[in-house]
């Protein structure tokens, strides 16, 4: 009797497991490699959200730069506004007018001067000598019989007569009392353009336009810098959903490898 239960239970044995566990083994097989492939999918569309949110984080940093942008130009327009506005109150114009005319006067009594000078008897005999000496310094140059010292000296007296017309000219003009009121005038009417400006400037800044203009530039820069956080806050979230969609890549592909090879070996065990 105990040999006849002995047989009973190796055949039992040698038969493999019961249909019922090998059906719940290869449902746990399918489980197991469904469970990868729905928390790769998963991953795949938070990859694509996160990508979506990039795409809108980086053109709400373009409208962003593009409306700082334009705060600045608003800047620039409303300080040259306030300025013209604010350098007409003050007088600019009339000291700039001012200044020019000095200029002007000044000129045209130097070019009277310069061409009267130039009529005189010493500048046209200085003109003649550094005429005559232009031609000297070219045939000194092509002189070779002259030492390299001697060559020295002569140009330095030559360049000397070369420079008396041109001497002439600054000597009469620095000297002339007309020309030296005319240069006083010039640099009055200029120390007054400088404080006109400098009034100008400050009263510009001060300006409610020019303000108003700076706050919202300040604005759009405070947006600027959030947009540009949040670009870079989507990057890291696009990287780590990278990471994460190749992660549950790999886990899926194991799974269904796994589940590939139990299948082959269960064939083969029948």
């Amino acid at each position: 009797m105990r040999c006849v239960i002995c047989f009973l239970v190796l055949a039992a044995l040698s038969l493999g497991p019961a249909p019922a566990v090998a059906q719940n083994q290869k449902s746990a097989k399918n489980q197991t490699s469904q469970q990868a492939k729905q928390e790769l999918d998963a991953a795949k569309d938070k990859l694509k959200d996160a990508n979506q949110d990039l795409n809108k984080a980086e053109k709400d940093a373009d409208k962003a730069e593009s409306a700082h942008q334009s705060a600045l130009g608003k800047i620039q327009k409303a300080r040259q506004a306030a300025l013209a506005e604010h350098g007409k109150k003050l007088g600019l114009p009339t000291a700039l007018a001012q200044h020019a005319a000095a200029q002007r006067a000044f000129a045209t009594a130097h070019a009277a001067l310069v061409k009267e000078i130039r009529a005189g008897a010493d500048h046209q005999a200085a003109a003649k000598a550094a005429e005559e000496a232009s031609a000297g310094m070219q045939k000194l140059r092509d002189d070779t019989a002259l030492s390299g010292e001697k060559k020295l000296q002569l140009t330095s007296e030559l360049a000397k007569i070369l420079r008396r017309p041109v001497e002439l000219e600054r000597e009469r003009t620095e000297a002339d009392s007309n020309l030296q009121q005319l240069r006083f005038k010039i640099a009055e009417a200029g120390k007054q353009v400088v404080a006109i400006q400098g009034q100008t400037a400050k009263a510009a800044e001060n300006d409610s336009d020019v303000k108003a203009a700076q706050q919202a530039e300040r604005d759009t820069a405070g947006k600027l810098k959030s947009a540009h956080a949040d670009v870079e806050k989507q990057k890291k979230d696009v990287a780590a959903a990278q990471k994460k969609a190749a992660t549950e890549s790999e886990q899926f592909q194991k799974a269904q490898s796994q589940a590939t090879a139990k299948n082959k070996k269960g064939k083969n065990d029948k």
